[in-house]
């Protein structure tokens, strides 16, 4: 008798807790695991003013899985395949942890879906960038936290180098057209002794006859 009160003192004493190995099978778990994967997403955005706004939107949700947004922290449940999520900033990196809805099992994360929205560069358009709109300072999606001013300073020292580079590539092909001629000179300067040679003999030759009938 003394063994069934104590025991049953245990049970109040010690708190039911859910097993997940009873409630929660591998088998679920690996099922539920696959439909969160299946979870893929697109974004847009919206640019107004030199600022940039993101929408995401994700696609193949399922009525079994709910997800937490780590930016918000808001927790988001099935109502359809598909979401609109917007007023994401620029260079956002937005994390989405996908649960089942199981209620035994809800705590326990299936995916992580990490999502890196670009950086929108302001700058990109100024005039400064005519030209040379493939330098990375100057394309539309760049991530760099420079003031106007030191933007443009390191597009004008971009453009310096490119004159620079234009300069060495001149004073190249001027070298390399005079090397292909000393070179030429060098391996080939015996045909123009015999030709000076020859054109030297027929001259003599012609002034020679020249003498003869004068």
């Amino acid at each position: 008798m003394k063994k069934i009160i104590f025991i049953f003192i245990l049970m109040l004493l010690v708190p039911i807790t859910k097993v997940k190995g009873f409630y929660c099978t591998y088998t679920e778990i690996a099922q539920w695991k696959k439909i969160a994967s299946n979870v893929n997403y697109f974004y847009e955005y919206h640019e107004n003013n030199g600022q940039v706004t993101f929408d995401i939107t994700l696609v193949n949700l399922n009525k079994d899985i709910y997800f937490v947004d780590s930016t918000t922290e808001k927790k988001h449940e099935f109502t359809k395949g598909e979401i609109k999520l917007t007023g994401y900033n620029s260079g956002d990196t937005v994390i989405y942890t996908f649960y089942p809805v199981n209620e035994y099992c809800q705590d326990e994360p299936l995916y992580t879906m990490r999502i890196n929205l670009p950086t929108y560069n302001q700058y990109y358009g100024d005039k400064i960038c005519l030209g040379i709109e493939n330098y990375s300072l100057c394309q539309k999606w760049s991530g760099h936290n420079l003031t106007y001013e030191q933007f443009v300073k390191k597009v004008e020292q971009y453009k310096e180098s490119l004159k620079k580079e234009e300069t060495d590539d001149e004073k190249e092909d001027t070298n390399s057209t005079l090397n292909y001629i000393i070179e030429f000179l060098i391996n080939y300067y015996y045909i123009f002794i015999i030709g000076f040679a020859l054109i030297f003999i027929i001259i003599y030759i012609v002034r020679k006859k020249d003498n003869i009938y004068s």
